[in-house]
């Protein structure tokens, strides 16, 4: 097997198959050793997974391709069923895709800011997916971690000496913990993403790869039928949860498309927060972290729209041109 690769100290394409298969051999045999490694400590290491295996992968893809990389990613896979746990099959699925992926991007030269938003997005979409579509596969059930965050908020409203607690207790029901419990799972893959993305590029550039720079955030323009899809999983998401999901539709499918919706608008919402803040009050960067930050804890519901205006009606060329 040969393919053509980038030298990166003097920018020539060389070919050199034996190269390419023992690089390939040579993560086989870290990832099947992290496998045994991890089944003899019980799973210790499981966690760790996410954060280490999609590197030399995105590594081995930039330098050789990702058609190279699909043959590792088989090898994996393999080594994963017969030396893992259920879970740890997942996560070295789910980090070689990743590495598939980041690696191609880095490969083809595409955009950077682009291709951390989607390192970004398979990290939350890989963490909704490990703890609320397939929770019952890993061993745990979400409706009763539910339940015991339930009773203690309850015991901590009860002992507080509030004069009226029924109406807090209102507050923090069922459904709003349902709902808080995915967008933690969300927003830890967002940064799972977030650092495998940070610590490629550190590697990368170790390795005397040329990256290619980003572009802003606020010149992201996704299309606009995005927006429209995101709404209506959000609203229909919203629906369902809270009527107690009279639908035959599963309710973890419901609650990951709830949390896909509401992120997503929620960052563009955010975006679109911090750009008007730029054109028309200040152009102190901290403080208007500092304002996303308190917009996004109290005004979340309200940035949900405004970030489907952002991608669907326009409202990005509204700010500017104001």
């Amino acid at each position: 097997m040969t393919d053509s690769f980038h030298d990166p100290a003097n920018g020539r394409r060389k070919d050199s198959g034996a190269l390419v298969i023992t690089t390939g051999a040579m993560i086989l045999a870290v990832f099947a050793l992290l496998l045994l490694l991890n089944r003899q400590t019980g799973g210790f290491f499981e966690e760790f997974f996410i954060y280490a295996l999609p590197i030399p992968m995105v590594i081995y893809v930039t330098k050789f391709g990702w058609r190279n990389g699909l043959m590792v990613f088989v090898g994996m896979t393999i080594f994963a069923f017969l030396f893992g746990t259920f879970s740890a099959i997942f996560y070295a699925v789910s980090a070689g895709l990743l590495g598939i992926v980041l690696g191609t991007c880095f490969n083809r030269q595409y955009d950077m800011t682009k291709t951390l938003i989607l390192s970004m997005v398979l990290g939350a979409v890989f963490s909704v997916l490990s703890s609320v579509v397939l929770a019952s596969l890993f061993g745990y059930d979400v409706a009763l971690q539910v339940d015991e965050m339930q009773n203690m908020m309850n015991q901590v409203i009860s002992s507080s000496g509030l004069p009226d607690t029924t109406a807090l207790m209102n507050v923090f029901n069922r459904g709003f913990l349902t709902q808080m419990f995915i967008i933690s799972m969300t927003i830890y893959g967002l940064i799972d993403g977030f650092i495998v993305y940070q610590l490629s590029i550190l590697i990368l550039k170790r390795l005397r790869f040329q990256v290619p720079p980003a572009v802003r955030i606020t010149e992201i323009y996704p299309p606009a039928f995005t927006g429209f899809l995101a709404l209506a999983a959000f609203l229909f998401g919203n629906y369902v949860i809270s009527a107690g999901n009279p639908t035959p539709v599963p309710t973890g499918l419901i609650q990951g498309l709830w949390a896909t919706g509401y992120l997503y608008l929620l960052i563009f919402g955010i975006i679109a927060f911090c750009l008007f803040l730029y054109t028309d009050f200040t152009r102190n960067r901290l403080l208007i972290g500092i304002l996303a930050v308190v917009a996004s804890l109290i005004l979340a519901q309200i940035l949900v729209y405004v970030g489907f205006g952002y991608i669907s009606l326009g409202l990005h060329k509204k700010i500017l041109e104001d």
